[in-house]
């Protein structure tokens, strides 16, 4: 059974951050290819290669991106050749891979000087993952900060470590809080000091140097 909120977002919040003239796009874990076709509606010059390792997802994004690679991310060598595209993206993907470290870096070399990187990931050091902690809990769920799919976890210092490995600057980061009485308290309490433990996840945007 695929889960269409996971499968299925067009990703506007991604999509925002790409460059006008951004015209060949690795979207990693593509999903539906719903952001994919969204691209190509805005711009018909636009090529998008999709890769994904869900079967049925793949089947439905086969009809939405140009080129949809099927398979596993940490198994697969992409048949492009040095620099071919302008923008790679990881939406919700680096958290699921053994080594995102070592993705995150051989993808680099596919993209062009002074491409761009987008990724968006789960914030480990949000106040409900402490808040459990001090309860003695670690639950894996169906989806969220702990889905039981994820291997990894990171706060938002892991991530720019992360790119800086992959030989990126980071030029924009974005954060989602969600409101809530527990937050606004928090952040009445601590203030600025506080924002990574409001931040359930980033979005993270470099450049490769």
């Amino acid at each position: 059974m695929v889960n269409n909120n996971y499968y299925g977002s067009e990703r506007d919040d991604i999509i925002a951050l790409i460059p006008r003239d951004a015209k060949r796009i690795l979207d990693v874990g593509c999903g539906f290819g719903l952001m994919g076709r969204k691209l190509k509606e805005k711009d018909d010059a636009v090529e998008v290669v999709g890769l994904e390792a869900v079967t049925k997802a793949a089947e439905v994004a086969r009809k939405n991106v140009d080129t949809l690679i099927m398979g596993d991310v940490e198994e697969i060598k992409l048949p492009y050749e040095n620099g071919y595209f302008d923008c790679l993206v990881y939406g919700e993907v680096l958290e699921h891979l053994k080594d995102p470290w070592k993705v995150l870096k051989e993808h680099a070399r596919y993209l062009k000087k002074e491409g761009c990187c987008i990724a968006s990931m789960p914030n480990i050091s949000h106040y409900s993952i402490i808040e459990a902690l001090i309860k003695d809990k670690w639950d894996y769920k169906e989806s969220g900060i702990l889905d039981n799919t994820h291997l990894r976890f990171f706060t938002i210092n892991g991530m720019r470590k992360m790119f800086a490995g992959a030989g990126y600057i980071i030029e924009e980061e974005k954060r989602y809080i969600r409101g809530s009485k527990v937050k606004k308290m928090i952040g009445r309490l601590f203030g600025k000091r506080a924002v990574h433990l409001l931040t359930e996840q980033y979005l993270i945007k470099g450049r490769l140097t």
